[in-house]
């Protein structure tokens, strides 16, 4: 096995090599496909991303309200000066814990100094205000069956008292019989008796959507009369078309490498509510087309996910196997290698409304990768990794315009059997030990930020779209977990067979699309640009530019992307089309 380590580094300069090449350590060995087990975790980072997209429900945003809190008290007599402001929910039957829920109506009449309506005079015209103010505060959080009043009471006290009445859930109720109540539960993160949100009724809508993107009407109506409930209780009712229990696709493209199979095809399953549970059951398998038997790529990728309430629960398996034909000096050389990567996440919705949502989540991955000549592994490339990530996630509607943000923290753990890797303990012919050359379970800091906006140019509609991706890691990273650009995945307009990478890195997208004269035909063009630093890039090697120009076309369930791509600044050996 030592005798082929110093014959791996030529190969792997003779055929797909990355350009930010690292020096190959014979006691170490270079891992001759490492360019294609790349583009493959970003070609399932992409299908995580299809599977994972789920539309948020938006409300119209409110229009401030014309009565600001500066113009609540009007000069007027008689009046009383308010010494406190205090609310009552002596009605409820939980006033301690529901008091909670309320106490931002206080902060705002009371908190801001310049605008308190504490230590005021207040009169009939000042109390109608607050009375506005405060309803109007009450529906923008989402409470929009709860009522706040004044009920008579001795102002000359300096206290006035405001008494909320809850809006409360009755029933939530289902007349086209689709749709189980351990669907309905599990759903809606609000159950009978609880203080109805519209936030939380959106939650729920969400969770229900995720089924086969269900077509839901909702209706918010007082409580039936034959309801034990005392007033203020309403009923949710709910009806659901019928929809498909189950999905099929087929997909073609040339994402794959020339050494293993350029055209890549794929076939997905999907199971909708397999546990009755608004749950989703994907399974997603591809192929290299080029050749069935010989330079081949080929993986199988299963989900599982579902929804609780503010929270949803993930678990995903990956199984990637590569064959690859290298010549040799009598025969050509059997290369080959499988990756498995386990994954578990939780997320939980902290915020939301209208306009906006925010997740925190946690994952935890566990990945292995093995390297084989003529069916002998290679042990020192073989890979053994386990950790876990802690991230945010946030979307905002800015009008017709959306923001998605998010920021994740990755650390490796010695889990499961996770091993250090080679890198991190290299010697020379004297055993003697060298600087590591990269940690396994370095913490990596990574971000995402995309942004759409449409707008028009000549009374012709037109769609911008910016995606930008970082990463900064601040050890030396092994060569799986440094960050790459050049390809469809991160700066288009090259093929991908080259690379740049380094420890740390970023690319920006910026696209522009427009309809076309051919009927359910957009047309884009884009300018992609990328740079690399840290320790594992190459002074003179670190930036990209490409653009690119293509057509989508949408008839039905057919989705056609077609597009062309040219490098506009890369080093001289990185071929500049894509």
């Amino acid at each position: 096995m030592k005798k082929m380590l110093p014959f791996l580094g030529v190969l792997s300069v003779h055929g797909s090599v990355l350009a930010a090449e690292v020096p190959v350590k014979p006691s170490i060995g270079e891992d001759f496909a490492l360019p294609e087990k790349i583009r493959q975790a970003q070609r399932l980072d992409e299908l995580k991303k299809q599977l994972d997209e789920q539309e948020v429900i938006t409300r119209p945003k409110q229009q401030d309200n014309q009565l600001q809190l500066k113009h609540l008290i009007v000069q007027e007599s008689p009046c009383v000066q308010i010494q406190r402001v205090q609310l009552d929910l002596t009605t409820s039957p939980q006033p301690k814990q529901d008091q909670q829920q309320f106490e931002f109506i206080l902060k705002k009449l009371t908190q801001p100094k310049k605008h308190s309506i504490v230590g005021q005079c207040i009169g009939t015209q000042s109390l109608q205000n607050i009375l506005r103010y405060a309803q109007n505060e009450l529906i923008k959080a989402g409470y929009i069956t709860t009522q706040i009043t004044a009920a008579p009471q001795d102002l000359n006290q300096g206290t006035l008292l405001l008494k909320i009445y809850p809006g409360r859930l009755a029933h939530i109720t289902e007349s086209s019989q689709i749709l189980s109540s351990r669907q309905l539960y599990t759903a809606f993160p609000i159950h009978s008796g609880d203080i109805l949100n519209i936030k939380a009724l959106d939650q729920g809508l969400e969770n229900l959507r995720h089924v086969s993107n269900l077509v839901i009407d909702m209706q918010i109506v007082p409580a039936e009369e034959n309801a034990q409930q005392q007033a203020g209780y309403s009923d949710l009712k709910i009806n659901v078309q019928p929809y498909r229990k189950w999905g099929a696709s087929l997909n073609v493209d040339n994402s794959g490498s020339k050494s293993t199979g350029e055209y890549i095809g794929a076939l997905g399953l999907s199971l909708n509510n397999p546990l009755k549970l608004n749950d989703s059951l994907n399974l997603n398998l591809s192929h290299s087309l080029d050749d069935w038997e010989k330079d081949r790529n080929q993986s199988y990728y299963i989900s599982y996910q579902m929804p609780f309430g503010y929270y949803d629960f993930g678990l995903s398996y990956n199984w990637y196997r590569y064959d690859q034909y290298v010549a040799g000096f009598n025969a050509p050389i059997h290369y080959q290698g499988e990756s498995e990567q386990t994954n578990l996440n939780l997320s939980r919705v902290i915020s939301r409304d209208g306009q906006h949502k925010t997740s925190l989540y946690a994952k935890a991955y566990h990945k292995q990768n093995k390297n084989f000549i003529e069916d002998i592994e290679i042990e020192v490339q073989r890979r053994i990794t386990t950790g876990w990530n802690l991230g945010i996630q946030h979307r905002q509607y800015l009008g017709n315009a959306v923001l998605d943000a998010s920021l994740d923290y990755r650390r490796g753990t010695g889990a499961l059997n996770a091993q250090p890797a080679p890198e991190e303990q290299i010697k020379d012919a004297n055993q003697n030990p060298l600087p590591s050359e990269g940690y396994a379970r370095a913490p990596i800091w990574s971000g995402e930020f995309r942004y759409t906006q449409p707008f028009s140019i000549l009374e012709q509609p037109v769609h911008y779209r910016l995606s930008w991706r970082g990463q900064y890691a601040p050890k030396i990273l092994v060569p799986q977990d440094r960050f790459y650009i050049g390809g469809r995945y991160s700066v288009r307009g090259f093929d991908g067979e080259l690379m740049l990478s380094g420890d740390n890195g970023h690319y920006l997208q910026q696209e522009l699309s427009f309809n076309s004269p051919l009927p359910n035909t957009q047309f884009y063009t884009a300018i992609d640009q990328g740079w690399v630093n840290g320790r594992n890039s190459i002074p003179g090697k670190r930036y990209l530019m490409g653009s690119v120009f293509g057509a989508r076309y949408y008839y039905q369930r057919f989705y056609l992307d077609a597009f062309a791509g040219h490098g506009l600044v890369a080093p001289q050996h990185i071929k500049k089309n894509g």
